[in-house]
């Protein structure tokens, strides 16, 4: 039987490469001043916008650059140091034209000198609160009286936050522009989106001797859930994004465990297994995302996180968010000729006191997901309180113990940037999770590899986009 012994560091190695991706994607949502279908807004003397979209995706429902159909736009007449209102959060949205407008009547350039701000940003705050789940309480804008002056900086987003299930994730993005009537009239103005979240990406490979490993699931610590955009501040120039920055951000966790519709990933001695680093496969799930480039990834708030300290601080402080780890769902099973097919972890029995998460699985396949359970004796139910006992004989499936195996990892994330971690398990587990009875205790012989590559999410072609005139 395999024993746990000293776990070392791992290693991150960033080899930057640059990708164009594949598409945003914008839960769908109605506001009472959109532009009902066939109108055209966008009709002689308006002001035009051309937009930039960028082609990347986050989750839920997939739409092109082309097929963006709103975003949010608030507005305010610059002076010598000051912002004030004009108005404030309107929706735009694609006409029959191919234009992009609002009908509400305060949505209209002032004659004159006057200079406009605008702030752009996509989802809208109640496309948000639905994707992810969180009712009514948060993302919570600036609203000034009419004609309020503000400082140019004050202007931001207040309790943004992640959804903590990676499955319900959205991208945030934010474009800002200044112009007046006399300049723009004819030319139009630019209104070019930059994404303000980082997009992780999780893979993996094993080319182990002693034992195979199956992956049910993705747990991300000490990473930005939640914060203040300012939209108005200027972000440094090492970023690509310049649409305003993070005033504040919150650590916390977000993860993914699988569910109805995913394949277990297997990391064994099976024909086609990724057993090298240019065969490791995503191991966030099959039912989230697409077919293309970087679909599967959670989307977080950008921060500078430091690594998990196991050994100083093993429980990683309040809500165990002191230091960024990854945690990977895992069962591990013996493949030496004396104990082959033992299962190594999750400890058998359940002595340690660890959390176990049980997944049914169809008994044909031996991968293919039906039902996270919870288990009661020997009994099995689909829901924590245990009030709906799941038949395994009866759906022709048999249930698998799962643990958490985590890595500490120590990284920047910029808005704007892919990190694609690919992890190597041929010498090694990880640690005992956070959230563990004994956390950073090592599961495992030695080691676990860790590489990035670094991506900067591209933007599209350019688009048209109207706001109307006095």
């Amino acid at each position: 039987m395999l024993t746990p012994t000293d776990l070392n560091m791992h290693t991150i190695i960033y080899r930057p490469t640059y990708t164009l991706l594949g598409f945003l994607l914008l839960a769908a949502s109605c506001s009472q001043d959109e532009l009902p279908p066939g109108s055209n807004g966008a009709e002689g003397g308006r002001i035009e916008f051309r937009a930039s979209l960028p082609e990347v995706s986050s989750r839920a429902t997939e739409v092109t650059g082309a097929s963006l159909d709103k975003f949010q736009v608030s507005s305010f007449i610059v002076g010598s140091s000051s912002l004030s209102t004009y108005f404030l959060d309107k929706t735009f949205s694609q006409s029959a034209a191919g234009k992009f407008a609002s009908l509400d009547p305060e949505c209209i350039w002032p004659n004159g000198n006057a200079v406009l701000r605008f702030f752009a940003f996509a989802p809208s705050c109640e496309e948000m609160r639905a994707a992810g789940g969180f009712g009514n309480a948060d993302f919570s804008l600036l609203t000034p009286a009419a004609g309020e002056v503000i400082d140019s900086d004050e202007y931001e987003m207040t309790d943004f936050r992640v959804a903590k299930d990676i499955a319900s994730q959205f991208d945030f993005i934010t474009a800002t522009a200044s112009g007046r009537l006399l300049d723009y009239e004819d030319e139009g103005l630019d209104l070019n989106f930059q994404h303000q979240l980082s997009r992780i990406q999780l893979k993996a490979w094993s080319a182990s001797s002693t034992y195979d490993m199956e992956i049910a699931g993705v747990r991300l610590g000490g990473v930005g859930t939640s914060g203040t955009f300012n939209f108005a501040a200027e972000q440094d120039a090492t970023g690509p994004a310049k649409a305003g920055r993070w005033a504040t951000v919150d650590k916390g966790c977000v993860e993914y465990v699988f569910s109805s519709g995913d394949v277990i990933v297997a990391l064994d001695k099976s024909a086609g297994a990724p057993v090298s680093a240019g065969q490791a496969v995503s191991i966030l799930g099959n039912r989230i995302g697409g077919e293309d480039g970087y679909e599967n990834s959670a989307m977080l708030i950008p921060a500078l996180n430091t690594a998990w300290q196991y050994i100083d601080n093993p429980a990683n402080g309040i809500n165990h968010a002191d230091g960024m780890y990854f945690s990977v769902l895992v069962r591990v099973i013996d493949t030496t000729p004396q104990d082959h097919g033992d299962i190594v972890y999750p400890y058998p029995g359940d002595s340690q006191g660890m959390e176990v998460v049980y997944l049914a699985v169809d008994q044909a396949t031996k991968k293919n997901v039906i039902a996270r359970l919870y288990k009661d004796g020997e009994d099995y139910f689909t829901d924590p309180d245990m009030t709906s006992r799941f038949d395994l004989e009866e759906n022709s499936a048999e249930a698998k113990a799962f643990g958490w195996a985590a890595l500490p990892v120590g990284d920047e994330w910029k808005p704007g940037y892919v990190y694609t971690y690919t992890l190597n398990y041929s010498d090694g587990v990880g640690l005992r999770d956070p959230h563990d009875p004994n956390p950073g205790e090592p599961i495992i012989r030695e080691r676990v590899l860790v590489t990035v590559d670094v991506a900067e999410w591209k933007t599209g072609t350019m688009t048209d986009v109207s706001v109307p005139r006095k």
